[in-house]
């Protein structure tokens, strides 16, 4: 069994804490750059799927009153996200749901969701990874309990007509990452690469999607490049990172 090396962090300066247990999985860049993407100023309900420890969810609860579910598979992640509810008096505004993502609408009413947000598994099954011995992280990490075909068909059942997806990526993936996104009726709206340093290739992209039948062309966004030398970050990333 894993050790637990539990903290208590903070996404960019919000406000709410997340309870973490580092020996099975914590936030990353990702999720960082993902929920600060992420526009919901005007959402009532909001999902954030694949939510692990409930980063995401949690730290938008911050900044707005809608109502907020998060769905996530893997019990010890889902425990670790209730813990933050309860540490941060949530319970009337965010809903914990320990269950499999394409059981979402026996929880949440279809065609009811202004926003959804999702960090997804990246990998393919068959890809290698160095994670083997942490089966949690593994699941997080690989397509081995979803897939972007699922993601996409329960985002369209639970969003509003025209309302909006945010995904985090590999830009390795994009091509099929955007034919799914057609295949489901998801229009690719908005589009911005991220970059460690200026001069390597984007190793994430940040996308949101419309939930609309309608065709019409994408907003690319200036790329966001995260350090400015090996080890200090651009303005831009460390505003992201630690808030303004």
């Amino acid at each position: 069994m894993l050790d637990k090396q539990i903290t208590y962090d903070m996404i960019s300066n919000s406000g709410v804490t997340i309870i973490q247990d580092k020996g099975l999985y914590s936030f990353n860049l990702d999720t960082i750059l993902l929920t600060n993407f992420t526009e919901f100023e005007k959402s009532k309900k909001i999902v954030d799927l694949c939510a692990g420890d409930g980063a995401i969810g949690l730290t938008i609860s911050g900044q707005t009153d809608a109502k907020i579910y998060l769905i996530e598979l893997q019990k010890e992640l889902s425990d670790l996200a209730q813990r933050s509810i309860e540490y941060n008096n949530k319970q009337g505004q965010v809903q914990n749901i320990n269950d499999d993502l394409k059981k979402s609408l026996q929880y949440i009413e279809h065609d009811t969701v202004d926003t959804i947000i999702c960090n997804p598994p990246y990998f393919k099954v068959e890809e290698e990874t160095k994670i083997k011995k942490n089966s949690v992280l593994a699941n997080a990490r690989h397509e081995f309990n979803t897939n972007l075909s699922e993601i996409f068909k329960i985002s369209k059942g639970l969003l509003k007509q025209n309302s909006k997806l945010y995904m985090v990526y590999r830009p390795d993936r994009i091509v099929e990452f955007v034919q799914l996104a057609d295949e489901y009726n998801f229009k690719l709206n908005k589009l911005r690469f991220v970059h460690s340093h200026y001069q390597d290739n984007a190793n994430l992209l940040l996308a949101e999607f419309i939930k609309t039948p309608k065709k019409g062309g994408v907003t690319v966004l200036p790329d966001l490049i995260i350090y400015k030398n090996k080890t200090e970050y651009t303005k831009e990333a460390k505003e992201i990172i630690y808030g303004k």
